[in-house]
This record gives structure tokens, C-alpha cells and sequence, in this order.
């Protein structure tokens, strides 16, 4: 018998580029309109258990983060996503300090799903399999704790809101729209307090569409133009790609102007050339085994995971430097 063993290096990379996704999900996802029809029916299934147990909106955004990552490497089923779903909201409550019982989680997931009578024997099996899925959810983040420890959207919209002297209810308004960033893949993208300057601007646009976007430096608030860009035209495309999805026309504060998608358009034009982070190339996108990659992991003895390129740089450094 070889005593020879497989190990696995993974460096964790918490954001990328869309055609990066694109690339991970062409491995994963074979029919991508079931996929995102599911998504929107996660969304509102993990909305409701967060409603049930008065869970913040932190918890709902780490969940979905999680359980999109998931599938970037995992294949997607549809008789599994709810499962996914419940592990994924149970690892959130741990990541964001919301602590609840795996069994006060689960049965709400079966109850939420009309599952008729959810018997003792029901229950704990249930929950057996979302545990077993928590691993498989760490390991799409390379366990990566750092993304969803200290930074969450809505939050920051307040916090960012009130620096730059919004008044209450342009942060109100951003909080609103902060909901529909959840069904966009921006999360995968670029961090939380880009976003939330993203948010920012487009509620400080919304109730007059000649309102200026102060000059400001976006080193200030630790992010870069081209990922505040990012953020904010995603989140206008998907107004005027998906505006019958979004929550924002239901649930516009009173005062403000009904909106449309026009609404959104003459934003959008008023914005100039859309622009926003640089996406590799097609060649570099092919030959990046993190993305292309299916990772058979049943015969590997070893599997390590690493949050700084440094670190790998400085070990293989030490392996070069042995006689």
C-alpha cells in the first residue's frame, strides 16, 4: 500500500469577479432559471424562519451568503436546497452571535415546508443531515470566518448615513432597498460596506433624480471606486432587469413618489458608462483550477485551508529551502 498521501491547499477567496461566478456555477448549476426561480423561494423560506425567531437581517444576509457560495462548488439539487438552506441559517445564527437550538431551527424549516406531523424520529433526522451539511458550507468558505464577522449591510447603511449627514429617512429608504441586494449575487462580489454605499446613493437619488452624490473619498470608508461602482449599477440592473421581483415598489416609505422602471433607467442614464470592477480575461478564467475545477475529495487523506497567500508563498519558500 502507497504510503504516499493527497493533500488539498485551498486559499480562501471571498469575493469574485461575475464571470468568475459564471464560471464556478457552468461546473455546478445545469438549468440556471430553476436555480434562481429556487433562489427567490430560499429567500422568502429563510426570511420567514428569521421572522419567526425575530432574527436581524445580519443573520439572513450571512445565510445567503453561505448558501450561494455553496453552490459555486457544490452541484445544485432542488429536492436538497432546502436542507442547504436550514444548515446555512443555522451556521449564520453561530457566525453572527443570534444563537438558537439546531431543533427549535429545524422544526420551524419542516413546519415553514407543510410537512404534515414532525415526529421525534422526523425531526432528528432532519437536523442529522443539516449538521452534516454545516461542513460542506464551511468548506465552500474555505472556513473563512472573516466576511460576515463584523460588517452587514443594513447596519453600515445607518452608520455610513449618518457620516455623511443623510437625513433619517434617506437611511430608512436605503434600508428598505438593502432587502433587494439579498436577491442579487452582489454579495459574492464585493464586501458589505461597499454595498452599503451603493445603497446609499441610490436612496439619495430615488426621491429626486437630480440629487448630487457628494464628492467623497472612498479610501475613507475602506473601499475603491471601481467596487462602489460595481455595486451600485448591479443593484440599477437589476431594478430595471427584475422590477416585478423586487420589494422596494411595495414598501416605498409614505411621501415618496410611486417609482418604475423608467425610474431606474433615468438613473442609470444619468450615471454615465457603466464601469466597475475588471474581470479576467477568458483564458485566465479557463485555466484557474479554484474555478474549473471538481474537486473529487473521497480519496484525499488531507484537506488544508489558508486565508493569505502569504502564507502558501512562505511555506513553499521553506520546502525550496530543504537540502
Amino acid at each position: 500500500m502507497s504510503s504516499k498521501s493527497d493533500t488539498l491547499l485551498f486559499l480562501s477567496r471571498p469575493f469574485l469577479t461575475k464571470k468568475q461566478i459564471l464560471k464556478a456555477q457552468s461546473n455546478n448549476i445545469q438549468d440556471h432559471r430553476a436555480y434562481n426561480q429556487k433562489k427567490l423561494a430560499i429567500i422568502k423560506f429563510l426570511s420567514d424562519i428569521c421572522v419567526q425567531l425575530r432574527f436581524p437581517r445580519k443573520t439572513l444576509e450571512a445565510a445567503l451568503y453561505f448558501y450561494q457560495r455553496f453552490y459555486l462548488f457544490n452541484k445544485f439539487e432542488t429536492e436538497l436546497c432546502y436542507t442547504i438552506a436550514t444548515s446555512a441559517i443555522l451556521l449564520s445564527c453561530k457566525q453572527v452571535e443570534t444563537i438558537k437550538k439546531s431543533n427549535e431551527i429545524c422544526s420551524i424549516s419542516l413546519r415553514l415546508r407543510s410537512v404534515a406531523k414532525v415526529t421525534p424520529e422526523i425531526l432528528d433526522n432532519f437536523k442529522k443531515r443539516v449538521c452534516q451539511h454545516e461542513l460542506r458550507l464551511l468548506e465552500a468558505i474555505s472556513f473563512d470566518y472573516r466576511i460576515n464577522n463584523y460588517v452587514h449591510i443594513d447596519e453600515y447603511v445607518i452608520k455610513l448615513g449618518k457620516e455623511l449627514a443623510f437625513s433619517q429617512e434617506t437611511c430608512y429608504l436605503a434600508w428598505i432597498i438593502a432587502y433587494d441586494v439579498l436577491k442579487t449575487e452582489i454579495i459574492l462580489v464585493v464586501p458589505q460596506h461597499t454595498i452599503s454605499l451603493a445603497v446609499l446613493k441610490i436612496a439619495h437619488e430615488l426621491p429626486n433624480a437630480k440629487s448630487t452624490w457628494p464628492t467623497i473619498r472612498y479610501t475613507t470608508f475602506e473601499s475603491d471606486e471601481k467596487s462602489f461602482s460595481e455595486a451600485y449599477f448591479d443593484l440599477l440592473n437589476f431594478y430595471i432587469n427584475s422590477f416585478d421581483l423586487c420589494d422596494l415598489k411595495d414598501n416605498m416609505p409614505s411621501g415618496l413618489q410611486s417609482i418604475s422602471i423608467d425610474t431606474f433607467i433615468e438613473l442609470k442614464k444619468r450615471a454615465g458608462r457603466e464601469y466597475g470592477l475588471k474581470n479576467p480575461t477568458d483564458k485566465e478564467v479557463d485555466t484557474d483550477l479554484y474555478l474549473s475545477t471538481q474537486y473529487d475529495t473521497s480519496n484525499v487523506r488531507e484537506r488544508r485551508y489558508v486565508l493569505s497567500a502569504k502564507s502558501i508563498n512562505s511555506e513553499v519558500a521553506s520546502m525550496n529551502q530543504k537540502p
